[in-house]
This record gives C-alpha cells, structure tokens and sequence, in this order.
C-alpha cells in the first residue's frame, strides 16, 4: 500500500497563528478505536467503539483563481446573497462570508474508516481468555452479540466527498459466564479493523464505570430531600437488559475507597409499561431501577457502585460545588450570548470581537413589521410564512439609532422580545433570595459597581429594548437580520438588519420585565436607577393598554390567531399585576383582577399577587392566586409519577422533545413558586427529581448543558464557536432528546440522516436514549436563551440558594 504524507495547515481565524499536523499526527484516528469497556451486567460487556474525527473549519482570505466558480446558494428576502460557495478546479473548496465575501471558509472534513459493521454484529469477531477461570482457560467467543450504534458529529454540509460524521458503537458482549471481581480477561477483535485488535479488562466494578449506572453528575445538596440514582441499560439490538429489582448498591468516597452508604434497588418502572407522557409509550424500552440514597448526606465527592456490575460517574454532596455550580455555569453562558460587546478573557475562555455595534458601521433600519406579526413572534394575522418575509417586506429607509445589545437568541444573532423571560427569571431569583444572591459573583465586566451581579446580567438583556422605546412609549419587539445566518460569525455578519416596529404585546412584555426590575432596585435602596425603569415601564403599558383595547375593538380581531388571543391577555395580566406591585395604582389592580384566568397553567401573575404585600391585595384574590398555584403544582406532582424519570416539563399526549426542550429543562418553575409559598417537601422532591435527567442521571450518562459534570454535550448549534474552532461555551442547554417518530421522521432531512447512521433504525430508539450530538440538528441541538438556558439557571439558582 502506498504511504502518503499529507500536511494539514490549520489557521485559529482570531489568533492568526499556523498549527500543522502530519498525517503521523493523525494516522492514529484513520481506524475506530475502543472508547471503553466496562460490565453492564455480571454476564455481558460493553465494549465502546469511536469512529472518526472531525477536521475543524479553516478561514482564509480568499484569493481567486481563474477556475474558481462562485454560486449563490441562497438569497434572503430582500434578495441578498445569503450562502455563496466556490468551486475550484470543478471540486468544491468552501464558502465565502464576510465583509464584500472576502473570507474563504474550508468546512470540516470527516477522517478515518467505518467499522466493519457487517463483522461486528458476528460473535467470531470477538474473543475472551483469562486464566484461573475454567469458561475462560482457552479462548472463546461470546455466545451472543448485540449492538447500538449511533452519530456523534455531523460535518456541516461541506460537498466533499467520502463520509461526513463520526460515531459511537456500543458493542454487547453475552458471555458463557459471570465475570470474576478481580479477574483479568483479554478481549481480542480478530474480525473488526480496530487501531488495537485486543484489550486487557480486568473486572474491578467498584472502580469502573459503567455505562448502566445513571447519576446527576452536578450532584446534590446535602439537605436535598431526594437524592438517587438509575440502574438501566438498553441494549440496541438485544433490547432492554432486566435487572433484579433488589440488586445492591452503595455510596463510596473517591479519595478513601470507603463505603458509606449501602441500599437495595427498587422497580422505578418496567420497560414494558407505557409511560403517562409524551406519545403515552414506554419512553426507556428497558426496565429502570432506582437506587435511593436520599438518606446520605455526608459532604464529599462519590460515585455509586452496583454490586458485581460497575459505577457511576463521580458526583458531589455539598452545598457550594453543587447547585451553585450549575447555576454560575449557566450564568456564563447567558454571559457569553450578550450581543454589542467582546468576549474572552477574565470573563469568558470564548473568545470572539465585539458584534452587532454601532460603532463597527452596523446599521440597523425600521421595519412597519411588528413582532406580534412576524413567524418570529405570534404572527397574529397568520400571514408571515418563513419568518421573515413580513418583517423584510416592511423594510424602510430610517436607521434606528441605539439598536445594540440585548441577549443573542441562540445559533441566530435576533435580539427578541420573549428574551426578556431571562431577565424577569433572573429578577425573580433576587426577589426570592436577595441576601443570596447579593454575594454571588458572575465574573462579569459590572462585577465591580455597586449592584448584585445577577441584577446586573437581568438589566443588560433588559436595557435594549429601552433605548429602543418611542417616544410615546411603544416597545419595539427587538431587531433581526434578514434571515438565519448561512455561515457566516456574528461580527462579519453582512444581511440587513431591522427592529421591529412597535406592537402592545411587546409592550406589555416589556412593561412586566421593566416594572419588576424598577421593584428590585427600589427593594436594594437604588430609588435613581428605579426610577428610570418605572418611568419607561409606565409608559410603555400605557401605550400597550390603549392599543390592545383598538386590537380587541377592530372588526378584524375575529380573524386574529388563536394562540395571539390567547398569549396577549396572558402577558397583559402579569405586566398589570407587576405594574400595581410598582406603583400601587388600583388601576392596574382593576386590569389584573377583571383579566386573571385560572384555566390555564401560567403561574407567573398569580405568583406576582401571591406574593404581594398584604396591605395591598384583596384577601381572596390573593388566596385565589395561592390556590391556583398549589393546583397546578399538584398536578405536576402527578404527572411526574407517571414517568420513569420524574420529568415535570411535559404536556401529556404531546410528543417529548423538540423545541419544547422536554427533557432538557430541569424543571417547572410553578413547583418552584409552590415550593417558596407553602414549604411543602414534596414540591421539591418533585423539582429534585425531574432536574436529575437533564444533570446526567439518563440512559446516554450526558449532562445536557455544555460545560457541566464529566460527559456533558459538546455540539450545541453555536455558529461563532463552530466557525472559529473553538470549543462550545459552558451553560449551553440544548433542546435534547425528542420523540424520533415525531420529530425525525424519514420525510425530515435530519431524521433520513439518522435513520441512516443509527443501529437499529432510528425510529426503533428509546426517546430517552435519543439525543444525538451532531450540531445541526436544530430541535435538538439548538437552543435558546429564554427557552433551555434561563428556565434551568432559574431552576439550579432556586435550588443553590432556598432557605429549606
């Protein structure tokens, strides 16, 4: 065979520095090689299999040649060129981006060879031997073979030929025999094209992880009231493992070896039992068993050991390295999504140059589009059908002056108005602890002035849409390009870019966030600073009421969407409950009272009157607001006993997933708030248990939010950290898991893709299991900042800081 050398020249596009590797540098990735290997029972090993790597992106200045042909993919609206790529000598070299499609950007290319999957499915392909075991004394093959395999990174569609992801095999190895603790056996694979045809296993389970044993790998407070862990293992092709109910398990101290804590497991839920949520089917294919250690909590840092078979990951029982972690790290990376500033060092190991300023020649120019009517809000009158065609059909020439900052929504460079939900949450934190969160730092550049860090993080993603309000008080619904970028970073961006015009259900969002900002500044003595924020949050629902009650009066509101009609009273409820707490004006207490409906599941204005202070609400329609607080919190309390994992974010008989982030927000905030106003523990046992999925305690062991625990995500959909090689920032909480036969159905591009790569055929997998690492995937691999990323720092926030 001929050997050749390849040199790869590798250009970091924000340090300018050349990185060369050799194909010796690489030679190592051309053939999968074994990841782990570990018992998932005390008869069958897994064997974990990596294949590939993924070559990062490269941007160059562009130099043209006479061959090159530029095409243009994709036009925005407007008729901008939005994709452009340039072949050159009839082979596809990349795309151009930036400022008048100067940069050259070399997409990522998949190295390395599949595994043999034809050989790996057959029990000659493998070997175990060891001796002083009497199955063992001469070689042999395991009596049966099972196997999963799926995607763990999607090269970005890069027209090159030849394989374009990397994968993750999970091979299940049934032996003739238990395995011996302490016993050494030699795994050979003479039939797979591995980098290392055999591996020593020596089976020492109390100090091996297994891939069967599930815990929350941001651990627990030491006064948390529910503490477990998982016992389950879905075997791809051999189905779900069945474990028995009573297997015994224990707590033991990393640094001792000790054992301190010793249980039995009980039947979480049968893996032939339909679950009461999502598509209302068995949402694991395999038994759970759950292993309550809810009884420890001694501080240090562990992992859990099932009896004969493997551990955990390490987790920690404390108070500071716990809850507060996650919620910091969610923090940062609500941090890191601030639009108008530079990012890097001492506040962000990202690194990107400021985006979307003024004072870098961006533009921003006024639409006649609102939110309320655009695909990106409620498109109200149902007439926007890609999102931006009623925003870029409204463009005028008027520049917007002020039109910077905000929070960047997630892969896309908007700045919306439902963002605000970070602040209101991140308010309401402050409300709920103030002496909390009055000491916690974030690391950020306003560390130093004389407000709580966390307040500062709300007002930042708040004080946007201010120096955008109209004189008469309007709120602009936030600003948005042209369309979803198509490669290029956020400082290079070149689309067109608008602010909304004004609309009342901005204006009442607005208004509610505004207003309860003001209320916190007054509560910390800042009556200067409140009084800015009263004054425009005043105005803004001022202007909001006059023009709701001309929307509600307009021959055409009958023709309004269903879910416009039913959003808009929702936020102008809770903007007059916070507006009434401000300003103690009974005209807004007129407006939350004649326009408080119980009959669906929002909690936020009643938590508002809940909490009110007593001189100012009406007894029964404060207790009103406390009931139905506690009746829904009651029902989540249900519904979270109707699946194997607890999960309260669910809609029953609504598919698991997608955009509604099911699994991957820790929990509802109406527990949090039943929690805080009646001390009851089993309104947090329900939020501890459901935050357990997303911190790791699940079938796949995966942390879903960048940067937490030992085996957290490493794709979300971040365009600026993708296009620049560098690692995804920490406190990204993706979409996650989803229901395959909704969500990735053959008909859907990333659901042909998977169907594809996946063992067995990806409509066959588990929901809970199936989570797929591999960028583009928008539903599970995005996110949002008001969506995924507020929702769980609130969540961990309330849990670090609680008094009880």
């Amino acid at each position: 065979m001929r050997v050749v050398t390849i040199i790869v020249f590798l250009i970091h596009p924000l340090s300018g520095f050349f990185t060369s590797y050799s194909q010796s540098d690489f030679q190592d990735h051309l053939l999968p090689k074994i990841k782990h290997v570990s018992a998932i029972a005390h008869d069958v090993i897994c064997v974990e299999i990596d294949e590939g790597r993924l070559l990062p992106i490269i941007q160059i200045p562009y130099h043209a040649e006479p061959s090159d042909v530029i095409t243009i993919n994709s036009r925005t609206p407007l008729g901008e060129p939005r994709s452009v790529s340039v072949e050159r000598n009839g082979a596809h070299l990349g795309s151009l981006v930036g400022k008048d499609r100067k940069t050259l950007v070399i997409l990522e290319r998949v190295v390395g060879e599949h595994l043999d999957s034809s050989a790996a499915d057959l029990s000659s392909s493998y070997t175990i031997s060891t001796f002083g075991h009497s199955k063992y004394d001469r070689t042999i093959s395991p009596l049966k073979v099972w196997r999963k395999t799926k995607p763990t990174n999607w090269a970005i569609d890069t027209g090159w030929p030849g394989k374009a992801y990397t994968a993750r095999h999970y091979i299940y190895l049934k032996l003739p025999d238990s395995l011996k603790i302490g016993e050494s056996y030699l795994l050979q694979f003479p039939g797979l094209n591995l980098k290392n045809n055999n591996v020593h296993y020596t089976h020492d389970p109390a100090n091996k992880r297994s891939e069967a044993v599930h815990v929350s790998q941001i651990g627990f407070r030491t006064d948390d009231p529910y503490k477990c862990a998982y016992l389950s293992t879905w075997m791809g092709t051999g189905g779900g493992y069945v474990y028995p109910e009573n297997i015994e398990f224990s707590i033991i101290e990393n640094n001792s070896n000790k054992c301190l804590f010793s249980g039995k497991g009980v039947m979480q839920w049968k893996g032939d039992v339909p679950e009461g949520i999502g598509s209302k089917v068995n949402h694991s294919k395999s038994d759970v068993i759950r292993l309550d250690f809810s009884a420890f909590n001694t501080p240090g840092r562990y992992r859990l050991y099932v009896e004969g078979i493997g551990c955990s990951y390490s987790f920690n029982i404390g108070k500071e390295d716990t809850w507060k972690h996650a919620f910091l790290t969610s923090l940062k990376g609500l941090y890191v999504h601030r639009s108008g500033i530079a990012m890097g060092p001492p506040y962000s190991d990202f690194v990107r140059p400021r985006s979307f300023h003024p004072d870098d020649g961006v533009v921003v120019f006024q639409s006649t589009c609102p939110l309320l009517n655009s695909g990106n809000g409620l498109n109200a009158l149902g007439t926007d059908k890609n999102n931006f065609d009623n925003l870029c059909a409204g463009i005028t020439d008027i520049s917007v002056d002020n039109a910077w900052g905000g929070l960047m929504d997630a892969g896309d460079w908007d700045r919306r108005i439902q963002h605000l939900d970070v602040s209101r949450l991140l308010l309401e934190l402050m409300l709920l602890s103030p002496n909390y969160f009055m000491n916690v730092s974030l690391n950020i550049p306003e560390s130093n002035n004389e407000l709580p860090d966390i307040l500062d993080e709300a007002l930042y993603g708040l004080d946007v849409y201010r120096r955008l309000q109209l004189p008469d008080g309007g709120i602009r619904g936030g600003i948005e390009s042209s369309e979803h970028p198509a490669g290029d970073i956020s400082w290079h961006d070149q689309l067109t870019n608008m602010a909304y015009a004004a609309d009342h259900w901005s204006g009442f969002i607005y208004a509610g966030v505004a207003a309860r900002a003001a209320f916190v500044l007054k509560m910390l003595g800042e009556h200067q600073k409140a009084q800015v924020w009263e004054k425009s949050s005043v105005k803004a629902m001022e202007w909001s009421e006059l023009e709701y009650q001309k929307w509600i009066g307009d021959k055409g509101y009958e023709n309004i969407m269903e879910r416009a009609k039913k959003e808009v009273p929702l936020e102008r409820n809770l903007a007059a409950a916070e507006l009434y707490r401000l300003t103690e004006n009974t005209k807004w207490h007129e407006i939350y009272f004649k326009s408080q409906n119980f009959q669906n599941n929002s909690t936020s204005a009643a938590f508002v009157y809940a909490t009110l202070n007593k001189s100012l609400a009406e007894e029964k329609v404060q207790q009103a607001a406390i009931d139905h607080i506690i009746k829904e919190a009651d029902l989540l309390v249900e519904l979270s006993g109707k699946s194997a994992y607890g999960i309260t974010t669910a809609v029953p008989g609504k598919a698991l997933g997608g955009w509604a982030a099911t699994y991957s927000i820790p929990a509802s905030r109406t527990l949090v708030r039943a929690h805080y106003l009646s001390g009851e523990s089993e309104y947090l046992k329900t939020i501890i248990r459901s935050t357990l999925f997303s911190a790791g305690a699940n079938p796949m062991n995966l942390v879903l939010t960048t940067g937490l625990g030992e085996n957290p995500v490493i794709h979300p959909l971040h365009i600026d950290s993708r296009f620049t090689g560098q690692p995804a920032p920490v406190g990204i909480t993706v979409c996650g898991p989803c229901e395959i036969p909704v969500f990735g159905t053959t008909n859907n591009v990333h659901g042909i893709r998977v169907s594809r790569e996946c063992v067995p055929a990806s409509l066959q997998w588990p929901s809970a299991e199936s989570y797929f690492d591999v960028y583009r995937w928008a539903s599970m691999n995005e996110y949002t900042v008001d969506n995924t990323m507020g929702p769980s720092a609130y969540i961990w926030g309330y849990l670090a800081s609680r008094k009880f």
